[in-house]
């Protein structure tokens, strides 16, 4: 028994010296105290937020790029039957592409959600009646512009399809 005893003195000395050893906390070497842990693990978790938010940040600006670009210019405006309106239709051939502009009044609406149209309506050369029907939601409209407002009491102006020359192109303008 005295053996044991011995044993466990010599374990609780050992423990004094080591405890002894070290100044106010500090480590053996090769370990890190546990207030250098909490930090390098505060710095982590701050590191790994900030990549977060940086991502998150970046996707929120583009957000509100994307909405501030729509509200300053839509692309399909609010346009009635009447109005004078600039459709700019992109054309591709082959491996280009440009932007063609086909300027009208709108003689119609047909359809409904998704798949609603409308007509356009010019004089082109040598007093020859140009219609041209575009999809409203198509992507091949970069943007509408409307001319000039117009006042008109029909849904369908399809009674100037057999008025000829500056008579076609004559409707009412809308008072502001």
């Amino acid at each position: 028994m005295a053996d044991n005893n011995q044993d466990t003195n010599k374990k609780d000395t050992d423990q004094k010296e080591e405890q002894s050893d070290l100044k106010d906390g500090e480590p053996k070497e090769g370990e890190m105290s546990e207030e250098a842990l909490k930090d390098e693990t505060h710095e982590e978790l701050k590191e790994d937020s900030v990549e977060e938010s940086s991502e998150e940040g970046t996707i929120e600006e583009e957000v509100e790029e994307e909405v501030k670009m729509a509200a300053d210019e839509p692309r399909i405006p609010d346009f009635r039957v009447g109005d004078t309106i600039r459709v700019f239709y992109k054309i591709i051939e082959g491996d280009k592409m440009r932007i063609q502009p086909f300027e009208g009044i709108v003689i119609s609406f047909r359809g409904s959600d998704v798949s609603k149209t409308f007509t356009v309506r010019r004089i082109g050369a040598d007093q020859v009646g140009v219609e041209r029907i575009f999809p409203l939601y198509t992507p091949n409209i970069e943007r509408i512009k409307v001319v000039k407002r117009g006042n008109v009491r029909r849904a369908k102006l399809y009674y100037l399809r057999k008025k000829v020359g500056r008579e076609a192109m004559r409707v009412r303008e809308h008072k502001k």
